[in-house]
């Protein structure tokens, strides 16, 4: 199946796994001196209508986890797809449900899954993206680590050109220097074209660069078409 993403597309008529499409990590990660990284990527389904065999319809939210190890990705409009066409089959409960989306995205991904309660944001200390460029460092009379929450951070889709909004968590030891470097930093990513992995990585690859202490960064974009993304790399 051909990449969608960009394209009018029409929904499915009927139960579609043919329309999955995969990416693979190594060509997105190729503008990235890091290869490898440790974490996952949330895929939070907000919109997952389904019906039973009494043709009642039901509507849940759950979370997909996908190791950032896996070869292979699942393109977001394609799994959009995916999941509403699962109206046009019937099941005896939401654990069929489950079952078959499950498989599906394993075969695609060609790595384990889970399948999880939908992500909620973490409490966290709340500053403010700044538009600008660059990254420094102050490692000077550093802080005890704490959960930060920059506010606003904005990239570009490298297809569609769209902006894509997102809360950026990052769980480290800054003072007010860094925090105020940190969210500059991020700023500069206002007109980068790169999916939601690559920024995150971007970042953990450029924060390690200048030897900032942190443990873990998480990306909680907010949600298109019923579907939200949060990549979660850790350090």
């Amino acid at each position: 199946m051909a990449n969608l993403l960009g394209k009018k597309t029409p929904y499915p008529q009927n139960f579609s796994p043919n329309l999955l499409f995969p990416i693979e990590r190594k060509e997105q990660r190729k503008s990235l001196k890091t290869k490898m990284f440790n974490g996952e990527d949330i895929w939070n389904i907000h919109e997952l209508l389904w019906i039973d065999n009494n043709n009642i319809h039901h509507h849940d939210e759950i979370s997909i986890s996908v190791p950032c190890t896996s070869p292979n990705i699942v393109e977001s409009k394609s799994l959009k797809l995916f999941i509403n066409s699962l109206i046009h089959e019937r099941f005896e409960s939401i654990s069929g449900v489950k079952k078959i989306i499950k498989h599906h995205l394993e075969s695609l991904i060609k790595t384990d899954i889970e399948l999880r309660d939908v992500y909620k944001k973490p409490d966290a200390k709340v500053l403010n993206v700044k538009k600008s460029q660059g990254i420094k460092h102050d490692p000077t009379n550093l802080s005890p680590a704490e959960l930060f929450c920059f506010r606003g951070f904005r990239s570009l889709c490298p297809v569609t050109q769209q902006p894509d909004i997102a809360d950026i968590f990052i769980d480290g030891a800054f003072n007010k220097a860094d925090q105020d470097n940190i969210a500059a930093y991020l700023g500069s990513f206002f007109e980068k074209e790169a999916f939601h992995e690559l920024c995150i990585e971007q970042i953990v690859e450029d924060l390690k660069s200048y030897d900032y202490q942190f443990s873990r960064i998480e990306g909680c974009f907010e949600r298109r078409g019923g579907i939200a993304i949060i990549p979660r790399r850790y350090s």
